[in-house]
């Protein structure tokens, strides 16, 4: 008798799923709005464990983004510290995303990853974007989603928020 055992993980084969520990990753401030960073400091995502994080792979180039954007702001805002809001830069230049930034507004900070390994992960290159992905506070995934949604992000993953960091204050 053969028992067949599963075990989660990121793979080449397919992007992460709920639950799965996402890999750590070296990152760059790109533009440290709402932290104590300072742009061109190292990071990693493991510093961020200890509250949820919502992770917003996004670009300059790219339309939908612009969109996203402010679905991912309200959240910022909606949740303050209690939830850690971080933009991923893919395929772009920080010159470009400052820019960008200065004309939409920031409110959360925007890194670029060292080594790809989120990117990789989420498969983005070959997706696209934008791409969200939320993270409890053990750096497990709870939740993802390519492209935008024109009704922003989903009440049920709010919801789950609310349960996690504590209920929103409105």
């Amino acid at each position: 008798m053969f028992l067949l055992v599963s075990v989660a993980s990121c793979t080449p084969d397919g992007p992460p799923t709920p639950g799965d520990r996402l890999p750590d990753t070296e990152l760059e401030v790109i533009d440290p709005t709402a932290t104590t960073w300072v742009a061109g400091d190292r990071i990693t995502l493991a510093e961020l464990e200890g509250r949820p994080v919502l992770l917003d792979f996004w670009a300059s180039w790219c339309p939908p983004c612009r969109e996203q954007h402010e679905h991912v702001t309200e959240v910022a805002e909606r949740y303050g510290d209690r939830v850690g809001v971080l933009g991923i830069l893919v395929d772009d230049s920080p010159a470009n995303a400052r820019r960008w930034m200065e004309e939409q507004g920031a409110a959360y900070p925007t890194v670029r990853e060292m080594d790809d390994r989120l990117a990789e992960a989420f498969q983005i290159p070959a997706t696209g974007l934008p791409h969200l992905a939320l993270l409890d506070a053990e750096r497990r995934l709870i939740w993802h989603r390519l492209g935008v949604s024109a009704s922003g992000i989903p009440e049920e993953v709010l919801a789950r928020l609310d349960s996690i960091a504590g209920a929103a204050v409105p």
